[in-house]
């Protein structure tokens, strides 16, 4: 008698331990999915119906796959969701961020997190799938960017026109210019194209934002590329004592891509790379081919990315911590991994502190070379 009341008190500690989570994840602004590890939903929370209209005695045992098409008429790519949600299956050790639009009462713009869940002996309970309004934050990332776009385009003027005057002035169209004069005019004269070159990269970046880029797609070779920008760079490479090397097979197919954004694109990344390169030193740039893509890598042996930096190193405005201040927009590798992004192409960095950084990026091939 005294054994079965035992069992019952365990019995019932547990259901009101049960009851007390519940709660708790009912109360979490955050909207909760549980999967289990044949991807079925196990649990989710208040937030949750709330956010997609769904009643949770509806969810409850069917799979992911099947609510990406409950989901269906509100998901602005359902397709992406569902093979994304089904995936998840096979992917049971990744810990995945992504975004998606969902349309209920009105336009949602959410972030999803997705993290296995293990038991204390190591095997997988299922999947911990987080859903996080960002749409305020969207939205005020959208007019921020929108701000900076305007206020950038009217300083371009102005700067553009004191820039010609300080050229005019410096090539003696007002007699000559000697001295402290001519140094406090040059000095006057880089800083202007410094701001220049700022205005332009965030303009540039503004328009990829806001999709507003205009991509002129065309077979094209990305040796010719890397030559050009190679030369583009010469001067500026000169000045830091430091050499461009290319290694590329004789023959590369040609890639897909906007010639003079894919310019852009290689001479970010060697500026980059000359610019923390030791005097003296090389800059090596490696061509190769790969399954339906043209690959490209700029190596260098400067001072390295420390492995907690590297997941901001694409960022805007980055700078890395303890490395010597160089000169710059800060906005180069930012542009250079969202042009890629444009190109349908991947970007990626490969780094040790001491031992220098390589960054590579992948092109697709053109339509009739990916055909064949």
């Amino acid at each position: 008698m005294a054994a079965h009341t035992s069992k019952g008190t365990r019995a019932a500690s547990l259901a009101e331990e049960a009851e007390a989570l519940r709660a708790v994840l009912d109360a979490t602004p955050e909207a909760l999915l549980v999967a289990d590890s044949d991807n079925r939903i196990a649990f989710v929370n208040r937030r949750l119906t709330e956010l997609f209209g769904l009643p949770r005695e509806s969810l409850h045992g069917k799979g992911l796959e099947e609510l990406a098409e409950i989901m269906a008429e509100g998901l602005e790519d359902a397709e992406a969701v569902r093979v994304r949600w089904k995936a998840l299956a096979r992917q049971r050790d990744f810990v995945q961020v992504n975004e998606f639009i969902y349309r209920g009462n009105k336009r949602l713009h959410l972030q999803e997190t997705t993290a296995p869940v293990w038991r204390s002996d190591g095997s997988l309970l299922g999947r911990l799938l987080i859903f996080r309004d960002i749409t305020r934050e969207k939205e005020i990332d959208r007019m921020k960017t929108e701000f900076i776009s305007i206020a950038s385009h009217e300083l371009r003027t102005p700067m553009t026109s004191i820039k010609g005057s300080l050229d005019l002035l410096l090539g003696g169209f007002a007699g000559e210019v000697v001295g402290e004069t001519r140094e406090l005019l040059e000095i006057a004269q880089s800083g202007c194209e410094r701001l220049i070159r700022l205005i332009n990269d965030i303009l540039d970046l503004s328009k990829i934002e806001a999709g507003r880029m205009q991509l002129r797609l065309q077979p094209m070779s990305l040796f010719d590329s890397v030559q050009r920008s190679a030369r583009t760079i010469k001067a500026y490479a000169d000045g830091f004592q430091v050499k461009v090397e290319i290694d590329a097979p004789a023959r590369l197919p040609p890639v897909w891509g906007d010639r003079d954004r894919i310019d852009q694109i290689v001479t970010n990344l060697l500026g980059n790379a000359v610019k923390f390169s030791p005097p003296g030193g090389t800059v090596h740039v490696e061509l190769r081919e790969g399954p339906g893509v043209v690959e490209c890598a700029v190596i260098d042996r400067g001072p390295g990315i420390p492995s907690d930096q590297l997941p901001r190193i694409f960022g805007k405005f980055q700078q890395i911590e303890g490395a010597p201040k160089k000169a710059g927009t800060g906005l180069g590798l930012a542009i250079a991994h969202a042009l890629v992004q444009e190109h349908k192409g991947k970007i990626w960095v490969d780094s040790r502190v001491g031992e220098g950084s390589r960054f590579v990026f992948q092109i697709p091939l053109a339509p009739a070379q990916r055909a064949s």
